[in-house]
C-alpha cells in the first residue's frame, strides 16, 4: 500500500510539472547567490526606499542614493527633508545589508530574510538576542532603480 501510494505522489508530481526543490530552486538560493544576482543587476550606483524598523535614531522611511558603492544622499519621507552630509554614515548600503546579514547568520538569535528577484534583500529581520528587548532591526527595501549603462 506504501508503494502505491509513493508512486501516486511521484506520478502527479511528474504529471503536474512541479518540481522537487532542489539546488537551482531560488527558494533553496544561497545568500552568496543572492549576492551574485545583485552584482551583476547593478553598478554601485543606485537608489532605493528602505523602511527601517528599530529603536534607533535613524528609524522609519528613507529614500537613499548611493554612488560609486557610497551613501551620496538620503531623505527622509516622513520629516520630508535631506539628511546634512555628516549622517549619511548611518545609512546602509545594499552591501552593507549583506555585509549585515552576513554578521546575522553568524551571531544573531534569529534571522529572516525575503530577497527579490534582483537579488537585493528585500525584507531582512534580525533579532540578534531572543531574550533582549528592544535590540531587533528590520529592513524593507523597494523602488530599487538602477540607472541603465
Amino acid at each position: 500500500m506504501l508503494r502505491v501510494f509513493l508512486l501516486l505522489v511521484l506520478f502527479v508530481t511528474v504529471a503536474s510539472g512541479c518540481q522537487i526543490a532542489g539546488p537551482d530552486d531560488p527558494r533553496t538560493s544561497t545568500d552568496a547567490q543572492q549576492r551574485s544576482k545583485w552584482d551583476a543587476y547593478q553598478n554601485g550606483t543606485y537608489e532605493f526606499t528602505i523602511i527601517r524598523g528599530c529603536f534607533c535614531i535613524n528609524g522609519g522611511e528613507h529614500q537613499v542614493v548611493v554612488t560609486d558603492n557610497k551613501v551620496s544622499s538620503a531623505y527622509s519621507v516622513w520629516r520630508e527633508e535631506a539628511y546634512p552630509a555628516e549622517q549619511l554614515e548611518y545609512f546602509e548600503t545594499v552591501d552593507d545589508l549583506f555585509a549585515m546579514l552576513e554578521r546575522a547568520r553568524e551571531e544573531a538569535d534569529d534571522v529572516s530574510v525575503t530577497f527579490s528577484e534582483h537579488g537585493y534583500p528585500s525584507e531582512l529581520v534580525i533579532d540578534w538576542i531572543k531574550e533582549a528587548v528592544d535590540d531587533e532591526i528590520a529592513f524593507t527595501i523597494s523602488k530599487v532603480t538602477v540607472p541603465k549603462n
